[in-house]
């Protein structure tokens, strides 16, 4: 192993911050920015939908669920109507419904019925 001087490491720092990828990419990828939710009415039905599977078969992070409905996962979890927390401090891989969660599948369940 080689000791490096400080100036002979940022000398080949600044060379490998301005050399170009070899490669280019081959897969698109989605434009960058907050995608807005369509209609109330789909996007109501499309949480209810996650509530409704939180409180009846609590799905992993990971599974295909979590995934096919991650914006309606993100939504439910920042608004802390599922969790992942088990007690304070204890974590587990499954998304439960909150108390919280449960009173807002009241309210859309309501909003969605009253709707047809």
């Amino acid at each position: 192993m080689s000791v490096e001087s400080l100036e002979e490491w940022r000398k080949k720092l600044a060379e490998r911050s301005t050399s170009t990828s070899p490669s280019t990419p081959n897969t698109g990828s989605e434009p960058a920015g907050p995608e807005l939710t369509d209609d109330d009415m789909a996007s109501a039905f499309r949480v209810f939908v996650v509530l409704q599977s939180a409180r009846m078969k609590p799905f992993t992070t990971k599974s295909d669920f979590a995934r096919i409905a991650a914006n309606e996962v993100a939504i439910c979890a920042s608004e802390g109507l599922i969790s992942t927390a088990v007690k304070p401090g204890t974590y587990s891989n499954v998304w439960m419904i909150t108390s919280e969660g449960m009173e807002q599948m009241e309210v859309l369940d309501e909003f969605l019925s009253t709707r047809h």
